[in-house]
C-alpha cells in the first residue's frame, strides 16, 4: 500500500486509498485485499506517521516525508517501524502541523527521557482539533471538545508529560467522539484515542 501511495502519489497530492482495491498489486499472499484490510493498513501507517489523512469528499490520503523515506528504503514498512531507537528518548514530531492545537508551527519536536511516549497523545490532540469544525457537533460540544485536546496537547507536550493525565484528558476525547458524532473522522480519532491509550499500558 505504501509503495503504492508512493508510486501514485510522489509529490504528496491525496489519493483516494480506495483506488488501490483495483490495482493488480492489492493482492496478498494470492489473496484479495478486502476494505477491512485496507482500513486497518490505513489506520497503521496512519499511527506510525507515513500517511496523512485528508477529510475530503471521499476521503483522501497523502504520502508523508516520513512515508516516502520508508518507501525509499526499500524494507518492509514494518522495518522502518521498528528501527532502534536511542535509550528511552522519544521524538514526536508532526509535519506541517496546523490548526487550533498546534497553531502555525510547520513542525513541532520534543525530546522526552521519562520513559512516557507522548507521540501519540500529541497527535491525536491535533488531529481532534483539526477535524473538530467537521464533526457536526454542536457550538457547545466543538468548544469543549477543543478544549480537551488542547489540554492534551499541553500535557503531552510538556517537559514531564504525567500519565495519569494523559488517560485523562484521552479518554474524555474518546468519550465525546464517541456520544457526538459519527463520521468518518470521529471514528478515526476515536481508534487513535484507542491507540494512545493502548500504547500508555505497555
Amino acid at each position: 500500500m505504501l509503495r503504492w501511495l508512493f508510486d501514485t502519489d510522489s509529490d504528496q497530492t491525496p489519493v483516494n486509498p480506495a483506488l488501490f482495491l483495483a490495482t493488480p498489486g492489492s493482492y496478498f499472499a494470492g489473496t484479495e485485499i478486502s476494505g477491512t484490510d485496507l482500513h486497518q493498513a490505513l489506520a497503521y501507517l496512519a499511527e506510525h506517521n507515513l500517511i496523512e489523512h485528508i477529510d475530503t469528499d471521499p476521503a483522501t490520503v497523502a504520502i508523508t516525508p516520513q512515508g516516502t523515506r520508508c518507501a525509499l528504503a526499500g524494507g518492509s514498512v514494518q522495518d522502518h517501524v521498528n528501527q532502534p531507537r536511542p535509550g528511552t528518548t522519544y521524538n514526536t514530531y508532526l509535519p506541517n502541523a496546523k490548526g487550533v492545537i498546534i497553531g502555525e508551527q510547520q513542525n513541532f519536536t520534543q525530546n522526552n527521557t521519562d520513559g512516557v511516549d507522548p507521540t501519540l497523545f500529541v497527535q491525536l490532540a491535533g488531529y481532534v482539533g483539526q477535524v473538530s469544525p467537521i464533526l457536526g457537533l454542536s457550538d457547545e460540544d466543538r468548544v469543549e471538545l477543543e478544549r480537551v485536546a488542547q489540554d492534551l496537547h499541553d500535557e503531552a507536550t510538556s517537559g514531564t508529560p504525567e500519565p495519569g493525565r494523559l488517560r485523562q484528558f484521552a479518554n474524555q476525547l474518546k468519550e465525546m467522539l464517541l456520544a457526538g458524532a459519527t463520521t468518518m473522522a470521529a471514528t478515526q480519532g476515536i481508534q487513535m484515542a484507542e491507540q494512545a491509550l493502548a500504547a500508555l499500558m505497555q
